[in-house]
């Protein structure tokens, strides 16, 4: 197992817009690492590629094999072919800073 990888994840990427309309691409055993950027902003960083919505992406949720699941608004991004990174706004606690 990665140290910068440790978990396994599914990773919702979807296109929210202001009239209700969502459209997402959901991306399943995804091997990934969370880091507490700041408070509020956290960084999900992913082997391989990942599918989105043909939309803008706007949004992104990050569900651990463990249960934890951390949503919000993406800010940021890089993706290659190898893998990448996207930044996304919660005040959710990342594993580490819980402990586990």
């Amino acid at each position: 197992m990665s140290s910068k990888y440790p978990y396994i994840a599914t990773v919702t990427i979807s296109a929210e817009d202001r009239g209700g309309d969502t459209e997402a691409s959901e991306n399943p055993n995804m091997r990934v690492g969370l880091e507490a950027v700041t408070e509020t902003l956290k960084k999900v960083h992913f082997v391989g590629t990942l599918a989105a919505p043909e939309k803008n992406a706007t949004h992104i949720c990050v569900t651990l094999e463990n249960g934890l699941t951390y949503y919000g608004p993406i800010v940021n991004g890089h993706a290659e072919l190898e893998g990448g990174w996207i930044a996304f706004e919660s005040d959710m606690l990342t594993p580490q800073e819980l402990g586990l």
